[in-house]
């Protein structure tokens, strides 16, 4: 079997380099809940920084989609990591929490500029090309950032060992320099625009309001959304900033959640490559309901954990369960958008994944200095149940056609 369909690799060889050699010293979110914690702020506190950057994309992501989808994808994706690396490692030069809340806004604005548009730019240029390799690309993309990031997290844990937990922020803002030296290379299928100040600004509200009203009343992406939030709200509890704390009071050293790291990335570039074959004839959104409903159900086994190895096992499972049904729906959700509407299409599910984080975040944190880690992470296998029912809600029709995308 080829690894590579025809075409592919010379269409998205940037994209997949840079998916590899950029991920391989992202190193910030392995450690920055440890060192957040260790420079003495309260878990509560914590939640509160990390919803800065979901906040802050909830006011910007429209806008800076709509922007992508009128000036072009790939300026907005290479501005937005030149940003997001800036702010990242201006993180090296103060402790003081405010400082730290400013930096985070920035970031999310960064994140903004890129989230949606990197997708958007991918697709259309398959689409330009005729490929008919989306569907394979995102399985594969999965893969090659989950095996970098398993490289990543052994490069973090001897980085951390040896100078500290600050060397992950100049690490870091590296990373994101190596992604701009590659997508320069990458080729966009987009037409450039001379428009004036007020009229690109009425084209921005057109647009954000035909986008927003299409997923709203759209029978299958309404309710995608609508579930991706109840996930993403579940998955916030059972995230680092509950794990991490859990772990450390089963004796977790702190470099060690390099290893973890890489671990949990060794399943998620592992997890797709069985997803077609475990789909079967289930089709996509059973398959999703399936592996989402079994990774939640995995979580509330930590309830009996006591010893480090099985809840690092706990995790790792519901990880792979969570992973493998990741790719089909990206998938799924990329069939029913109209190629006009995609970059901000994809903003507004940005947006609507940052009103859950901002809800989410500060709650987590909260409990987890009243009630503990280990309940917070149970609490996760339950607050996902309404993301299932939304799915189980879907009555599928037929995909966007290509003469229908002409006609929007």
């Amino acid at each position: 079997m080829k690894l590579f369909q025809k075409n592919e690799l010379k269409v998205l060889w940037p994209f997949y380099l840079e998916h590899f050699l950029a991920y391989v010293i992202s190193i910030f979110h392995i450690f920055i809940i440890v060192y957040l914690a260790k420079v003495g702020f309260s878990f509560a506190q914590i939640g509160t920084l990390m919803m800065a950057i979901p906040l802050t994309m909830l006011f910007f992501e429209i806008p800076t989609g709509a922007i992508a989808d009128l000036y072009g994808r790939k300026f907005s994706v290479l501005l937005g990591y030149f940003l997001e690396g800036l702010a990242i490692a201006s993180l090296m030069f103060s402790t003081n929490y405010y400082y730290i809340l400013a930096v985070f806004v920035l970031m999310g604005f960064a994140m903004t500029l890129s989230s949606g548009s990197k997708e958007a730019w991918i697709i259309d240029l398959i689409r330009h090309k005729k490929g008919k390799f989306t569907q394979d690309f995102f399985m594969k993309q999965h893969s090659i950032v989950g095996f970098a990031l398993i490289i990543s997290g052994f490069v973090g844990a001897y980085l951390v060992k040896q100078f500290g937990v600050e060397i992950i922020f100049p690490v870091t803002g590296l990373s994101f320099l190596i992604s701009i030296g590659i997508l320069i290379f990458a080729e966009e299928h987009f037409i450039k625009r001379k428009i004036k100040v007020q009229q690109s600004f009425r084209e921005l509200i057109t647009q954000t309001k035909k986008s927003v009203s299409y997923s709203k009343n759209h029978p299958v992406l309404f309710y995608i959304l609508l579930a991706g939030f109840f996930i993403m709200f579940s998955g916030v509890f059972s995230q680092g900033l509950s794990w991490i704390p859990f772990l450390q009071e089963l004796d977790f050293q702190d470099y060690w959640f390099g290893y973890m790291w890489s671990g949990m990335w060794a399943v998620t570039a592992i997890a797709p490559l069985f997803s077609k074959k475990l789909m079967g004839n289930k089709g996509e959104k059973n398959f999703i309901i399936w592996m989402t409903s079994i990774g939640l159900a995995t979580l509330l086994l930590v309830y009996f954990a006591r010893v480090w190895v099985f809840a690092l096992g706990v995790m790792l499972l519901a990880e792979f369960f969570f992973e493998t049904q990741s790719p089909m729906s990206r998938s799924y959700f990329h069939k029913f958008i109209p190629k006009k509407l995609r970059a901000t299409i994809g903003s507004v599910e940005s947006m609507i994944f940052a009103l859950a984080g901002i809800i989410a975040l500060p709650i987590a944190g909260y409990l987890i200095d009243i009630i503990g880690a280990r309940y917070v992470i149970m609490l996760s296998g339950v607050l996902g149940i309404p993301g299932i029912i939304a799915y189980m809600m879907i009555k599928e029709e037929k995909p966007i056609s290509p003469d229908e995308d002409k006609d929007l």
